[in-house]
């Protein structure tokens, strides 16, 4: 079973938007773009509080379930007034093994037989709650799809009947439904010491959770209670401080505990560092990880948050790094280690022992290494496929566009706050009220389609997108193109025709050369400048030979091999047009700004399609001409 899709009303800045998760790529991983307060936590959150899995459920500050508390759910400009619901309705996919295991919980908590063919293969399930003149009045849990059951002595196959036989149905079907886990980003500050008793905040609480996956992973049933926590509050521990360790100095339970701890050092080093070698091509060999206990005096917290001392003892671990004969704390490494090492340890484990006795994941991470350099959120992001998989789901926000990976760009979203374009001014920001925002998630697409001007949205993506040339060969015969159109048109006309031979750089427009012509004269480089067959090109290829001293032989125009040609775009015929309308899903003939996307995205998703024999023939023509005149002028010198 999988998340299709969720539908998001009156959260917060959110009115009412569609979050589509169909995986497109091949790979389930969906990135969530946008400005600083566009609101992509709070469709993370959001998506989070419809089935919060129970280690990251009182994260945001609510109960154990629930994700975001109820009173904080309510659209800001209508806290004391707000009457209606706020509702997330998610839409799954089964497949017939997820029907037959619902029918199996159903018949087994309430004997009730399912008629599996009446199980569509997308059920809609939506969690409401009530509010009344701002107050929270009631909750709801709803399977919006009807399926036919039966009593074991009854004949006829029917509807539910009653409330309790609909509850039974909802509760079959939500026991196998994915769980969604949200890391906000402070849980990627680790802890110098994580209390396994129940003591400390959220992130103790987090971490305890984290710590009892480690011990199921271990397969021998060993729960924190039972084989750490029960040794040390025994009846005949309940001591006084002093009296305590005079008493458990001599205590066995201390080489019992010990050995619980060896188990779950051995158990982190081989998954978290046998997985992060794979990840990351890093060889962890003689590096272990080694988690040792510690017990503290007793204490306990009143409701007035007064502290005094108790004879029940407390008991906290420390994660440490052993390589060789030295320990390092977890703690103490560098910002970039301890994220990482938060995140395998995080994902690793649920995922391990979700694949084995509960259902999928869908793992949200809001601003992942948001504060690591780009090289390490590169590194973050080529990791993701390695968790969403096996029925996994993996969905982030961003404004980095180092962690944007081109070929995911069908499942890339951008995230809105308001219908108009962002605005200039940051005193118009201060003054605009809470009613104008309107939180809306689009696909990438859908969004450059319907938003052409609103390029701050999506400059992640852009930058993601543009061409950066990673070396640069001041020896090497390079075409200088007068824009990214061109670089784009041409660098796919050379990998259609299986031809990289040439090397293109693309410039920033006509009149925008003035630098690399600078390098070009003063550094004698081998540059040949490509302008449109425009009457702007051809003015400024007479500037450039006028101002910099640029031979007339190293700077032409898209005329002189082809008298046809006055831009790039020329290139394509009616029938690569047709090729790229349907490609972007228009409904009329491309703008140059579309032409440009479409070869963008098809040049980062490294998906080259014909686009006609003209565009073959003329697009090789003019590349043939290129490679023979950039020959001739090197033989000339």
């Amino acid at each position: 079973m999988r998340f299709i899709s969720f539908r998001i009303r009156n959260f917060k800045g959110i009115k009412d938007t569609i979050v589509p998760l169909k995986s497109v790529a091949g790979a389930s991983v969906f990135a969530f773009v946008g400005l600083n307060e566009s609101g992509k936590t709070t469709v993370l959150e959001a998506i989070h509080s419809f089935a919060p899995d129970e280690a990251t459920s009182e994260l945001l500050g609510g109960e154990e379930g629930l994700g975001v508390p109820f009173g904080e759910r309510v659209p800001r400009h209508l806290l004391s007034e707000f009457t209606g619901d706020v509702s997330v309705t998610a839409v799954v996919e089964l497949d017939l093994a997820d029907k037959k295991r619902i029918a199996a919980t159903l018949k087994a908590n309430s004997d009730l037989d399912l008629r599996i063919e009446t199980i569509p293969d997308q059920l809609r399930l939506e969690r409401q709650q009530e509010f009344k003149n701002g107050d929270f009045s009631a909750t709801y849990f709803t399977l919006r799809t009807k399926c036919q059951i039966k009593r074991p002595k009854q004949r006829n196959w029917r509807d539910p009947e009653n409330k309790d036989e609909r509850l039974a149905v909802r509760d079959a079907v939500y026991e196998h439904v994915p769980r969604i886990a949200y890391f906000p980003t402070f849980v990627f500050d680790f802890p110098k010491t994580v209390f396994l008793t129940e003591r400390g905040g959220l992130v103790d609480k987090f971490y305890r959770r984290t710590f009892q996956d480690i011990l199921d992973f271990d397969g021998r049933g060993q729960t924190i209670g039972k084989d750490i926590v029960r040794r040390v509050r025994q009846p005949s521990l309940i001591k006084s401080w002093p009296l305590f360790w005079s008493i458990w100095n001599d205590n066995d339970d201390r080489d019992k505990i010990q050995q619980v701890m060896d188990r779950a050092s051995a158990a982190v080093t081989n998954l978290v560092f046998g997985r992060w070698n794979r990840i990351f091509g890093e060889d962890t060999k003689g590096k272990e990880v080694s988690i040792s206990y510690d017990i503290v005096e007793g204490e306990i917290i009143d409701e007035a948050g007064n502290k005094s001392k108790t004879d029940e003892h407390d008991v906290r671990v420390k994660f440490q790094i052993k390589d060789g004969t030295r320990r390092y704390d977890v703690n103490d490494r560098s910002l970039g280690f301890r994220w990482f090492f938060s995140f395998m340890l995080f994902t690793q484990f649920r995922v391990a022992r979700a694949g084995v006795s509960s259902p999928p994941l869908l793992f949200l991470f809001d601003e992942p290494a948001s504060n690591l350099h780009a090289a390490a959120q590169q590194k973050l992001i080529e990791s993701f496929p390695e968790i969403a998989q096996n029925g996994h789901l993996l969905a982030y926000s961003t404004h980095s566009h180092y962690m944007i990976e081109p070929k995911w760009l069908e499942q890339t979203f951008i995230v809105t706050n308001r219908s108009d374009a962002p605005l200039s001014s940051l005193l118009d920001e201060i003054s605009l009220d809470d009613e104008s925002l309107d939180v809306q998630v689009a696909t990438y697409r859908s969004f450059v389609n319907s938003h052409p001007g609103q390029t701050s949205y999506f400059q992640p993506v852009l930058d993601r997108l543009a061409v950066i040339p990673s070396k640069f060969d001041m020896h090497k015969d390079s075409i200088v193109l007068e824009g990214k159109s061109d670089y784009y048109v041409l660098r796919y006309a050379e990998k259609l025709l299986r031809a990289t031979d040439l090397a293109l750089l693309p410039g920033l427009g006509a009149g925008t050369f003035g630098a690399l012509a600078a390098l070009h004269a003063g550094w004698n480089l081998n540059f040949l400048f490509l302008l449109d067959g425009d009457p702007k090109g051809e003015a400024e290829r007479e500037r450039y030979c006028e101002e910099f001293g640029i031979k007339s032989d190293r700077l032409v125009t898209l005329r002189d091999f082809d008298p046809d040609l006055k831009k790039i775009e020329d290139l394509l015929d009616s029938e690569a047009k047709d090729v790229i309308r349907d490609s972007l899903d228009l409904t009329r003939s491309p703008t140059k700004n579309q032409i440009r996307r479409f070869f963008q995205e098809r040049l980062a998703s490294d998906s080259v399609v014909p686009l006609g024999n003209k565009f073959a023939t003329k697009s090789g023509d003019l590349l043939d001409k290129l490679r023979s005149y950039v020959s001739s002028q090197k033989s000339d010198q």
